[in-house]
């Protein structure tokens, strides 16, 4: 399912309306940009998103695909003009993509899924890796739990030491 068409990206810029620009030389490029868009997507949606994709999907798709064209096609020609409007593209998509994965503005479009974490989110907490600690340390634990529990003059007098 290409989330653009060759046409799309073609009509981007007029450097890409040239012969060379063939529907199956672009659809290469489409291949990697998606492919780069579906992992970036992937942990919030499930991929491949289905048809008809949201239009801003397809804009995002069709500028990373003229990033790659313009990296991989004029690579070796010293245009000053070719370098930055490959970089262009592709910030554009980026923050393009970035909006819609922090506002989640795919949610109301039909058929997309939203993908649900892998596991619950666990609280964190403090724990020792002993599963039985030595009676130095329950004996501090104790202290530590008498000296914060109790009044404000207890802390000073838990065995000389500073608790905070």
């Amino acid at each position: 399912m290409p989330y653009c068409q060759p046409s799309d990206v073609i009509a981007l810029n007029k450097l890409f309306q040239t012969p060379s620009f063939t529907d199956d030389y672009v659809q290469t490029f489409i291949d990697k940009a998606v492919a780069r868009l579906d992992n970036l997507l992937q942990p919030n949606y499930v991929v491949p998103l289905p048809d008809p994709v949201p239009p801003i999907i397809n804009s995002i798709a069709a500028d990373l695909t003229a990033c790659l064209l313009c990296q991989t096609h004029f690579s070796d020609r010293n245009y000053k003009e070719d370098t930055p409007m490959a970089e262009i593209y592709r910030k554009r998509a980026e923050s393009d993509l970035a909006h819609v994965l922090e506002n989640s503005t795919l949610d109301d479009f039909p058929g997309i899924v939203k993908r649900e974490p892998d596991m619950p989110e666990m609280r964190k907490k403090v724990a020792s890796t002993t599963p039985h600690p030595n009676r130095f340390m329950r004996q501090r634990e104790r202290e530590f739990d008498w000296a914060t529990q109790s009044p404000i003059g207890n802390v000073r007098e838990v065995a000389g030491r500073n608790w905070p």
